[in-house]
């Protein structure tokens, strides 16, 4: 008796929780609108005509790309929040138009391209603009940040002196979100990180702690461990068109987030497109003058399938409005965009005469920091090759 009374006790917590895996089911209020292998979006109609879109996305077999614009101005000693203020770039990036990002994105990965959204917040509405909080691009901190409302010297509102800002640190296999160190610029300045990006809590975001909570449209992330493997490898994403961020948080909360929550840009920025179903939430246009502000941007995450491409390899380049001069023993971002895992070359030529081998091989990963130890003249340009094929290039005038 004695055994089998240990037995049911071993087993009734099994039980238990197999009995609560079959009667809830945190998803069956969603609608499903696209699933392929490795991502997933859902729809949930909210109160009052509103709704929420849910993106879940398996790192196991998902590719993340960060897209930004071309670099306008390097902003030298402008960065606040990287190892201190004053003391890295925080670079004016171009804002993109988003059906631009989109097609480009969808020519360079075709079918395999799962969804996009707008990331990082921006300082300044014009035709170029910093970003708000650090940002480390396969392997390169490409900005060290400028926002007024972090934990700086002189903040312009006084909540911002102490809190914590979060990173979000994803690779190949998992993500986490975890504190960031404005001093230090822990953890990106850890040569394991190779993608992360700063940004808020969602309860320190401006729009609750000065707005009053108001609603509007929001994106939220979290993350999830589902396979019982150590590490959370499934980023869940919420974007609403119209709660607080209360309400988008709680709703990560039901799924089963249970570490940090973080919120990157929205409002009238709020972009969200998908493959299948087209552009689903976009930017809209200002209230203040018919130009379209918020429908250029400086900074997305796209999202696609790991498997092998299914179009002609290329390297594309878009030039900025204004034509950045590099400077001698001064840092300056080379960015471009590939869809092949090949090494590349970079060299700087004046016409047909090559001037500097800046890399003989470098990851054709879309970044490379160059600090020219020459004078740069106005008239050359950057032209980026792939190691098996010269004639795959793309070139940047000066």
């Amino acid at each position: 008796m004695n055994a089998l009374i240990n037995l049911l006790l071993f087993l009734l917590p099994i039980l238990s929780s197999f009995w609560i895996a079959q009667t809830f089911n945190p998803l069956s209020s969603y609608q499903p609108l696209q699933a392929v292998d490795g991502a997933a979006l859902y729809k949930k109609q909210l109160t009052n005509g509103n709704e929420a879109y849910l993106q879940v996305i398996n790192l196991g077999k998902m590719h993340i790309d960060q897209i930004t614009g071309e670099v306008d101005n390097m902003g030298l000693k402008e960065g606040k929040y990287y190892q201190g203020e004053g003391q890295y770039y925080s670079p004016f990036f171009q804002n993109k138009l988003f059906s631009e990002v989109t097609d480009e994105y969808q020519k360079l990965y075709a079918n395999n391209v799962f969804s996009m959204i707008n990331c990082s917040f921006f300082e300044q509405y014009q035709s170029s603009t910093q970003l708000s909080f650090p940002i480390k691009l396969n392997g390169v901190v490409i900005t060290g940040g400028t926002s007024p409302y972090g934990p700086i010297k002189k903040p312009k509102d006084k909540y911002y002196n102490n809190i914590r800002l979060k990173t979000l640190v994803w690779d190949d296999k998992q993500a986490y979100i975890t504190d960031y160190n404005q001093a230090s610029g822990a953890p990106l300045n850890q040569k394991a990180v190779k993608n992360a990006i700063v940004t808020y809590r969602y309860s320190d975001h401006p729009a609750k702690v000065l707005a009053q909570n108001q609603a509007n449209k929001y994106q939220v992330i979290g993350t999830l461990n589902k396979d019982g493997v150590k590490g959370d490898e499934l980023l869940l994403i919420m974007t609403v068109n119209q709660a607080t961020l209360d309400e988008a948080a709680d709703l990560l909360r039901k799924l089963g987030v249970k570490g940090d929550i973080i919120t990157v840009d929205g409002g009238r920025s709020t972009f969200l497109f998908n493959f299948q179903k087209g552009n689903i939430i976009v930017p809209q246009l200002s209230n203040l003058q018919e130009n379209p502000t918020f429908r250029h941007l400086p900074h997305y995450l796209g999202f696609r399938k790991k498997s092998k491409n299914q179009v002609a390899p290329k390297i594309s380049i878009a030039q900025p409005i204004g034509k950045v001069l590099p400077k001698k023993d001064q840092p300056y971002l080379i960015l471009w965009r590939d869809n092949f895992d090949g090494d590349v070359s970079i060299k700087l030529y004046d016409g047909n005469k090559l001037i500097q081998n800046i890399s003989s091989r470098t990851a054709s990963d879309g970044v490379y920091e160059w600090t020219p130890r020459i004078s740069v003249t106005e008239g050359y340009f950057i032209r980026i090759s792939s190691r098996k094929d010269r004639n795959i290039f793309g070139q940047l005038q000066l």
